[in-house]
């Protein structure tokens, strides 16, 4: 035997092969996770039932204290004479702040009770005036702007002279709820709009 060869060392026994570890529960059975689960479930349809009762309760506020304002021109007959006008009526059910009216003839704005004046037909005397902006109508309420006496005669038609003065005249009004909702109104026939707010110099009336 040669002295120079090493000796073999010892064989290292073979490592036994991990065991496989024990089948895992289904996520169903993790009672923890589905109670988690159930608790983020019901607490997002509690949370959308509460905003969507807001909402509703919101409207239904909103819808209780609604204003609705109407303008109308109107000619009528006292006696010898004719009377011309404007009328605003809140038609809703709740109170309407009026922030102004704002008037145009011929399609150019008329700044102020003597151009509404100079506007009207020859020989029309003013009558009557009550201030618009500030006013607060209650529901049913109404405000005559303006009345002016136009002299006329027996055979004078009202409702051709108002249809014949409708073709000239344009007119809106802004005004705001109690809740500070804003609209704007036109002329009969016209639906009020909803604005953002009313602008700060909203009408000269």
């Amino acid at each position: 035997m040669d002295r120079d060869e090493a000796p073999t060392p010892p064989a290292q026994p073979a490592q036994p092969a991990p065991a496989a570890p024990p089948p895992g529960r289904p996520w169903y059975q993790h009672f923890e996770t589905v109670g988690s689960v159930m608790a983020i479930v019901v607490g997002l349809a509690a949370l959308y039932m509460s905003w969507d009762q807001g909402r509703v309760m919101r409207e239904e506020i909103a819808a209780s204290v609604w204003p609705a304002l109407q303008l109308d021109g109107f000619v009528t007959r006292d006696g010898e004479h004719l009377l011309l006008g404007m009328r605003i009526q809140n038609a809703g059910v709740g109170p309407a702040l009026v922030q102004g009216m704002t008037l145009h003839h011929e399609g150019m704005p008329l700044a102020d009770l003597a151009a509404v004046a100079a506007a009207m037909p020859a020989g029309a005397e003013e009558r009557a005036v009550q201030l618009v902006s500030g006013r607060i109508l209650a529901a049913g309420d109404s405000v005559d702007p303006f009345i002016f006496e136009l002299p006329g005669n027996k055979d004078a038609d009202a409702i051709e002279l108002m249809n014949a003065l409708g073709e000239h005249w344009e007119a809106t009004v802004c005004y705001c709820s109690s809740l500070g909702d804003c609209w704007q109104a036109g002329l009969a026939g016209a639906m009020p709009m909803p604005v953002e707010h009313c602008p700060t110099t909203s009408g000269q009336f």
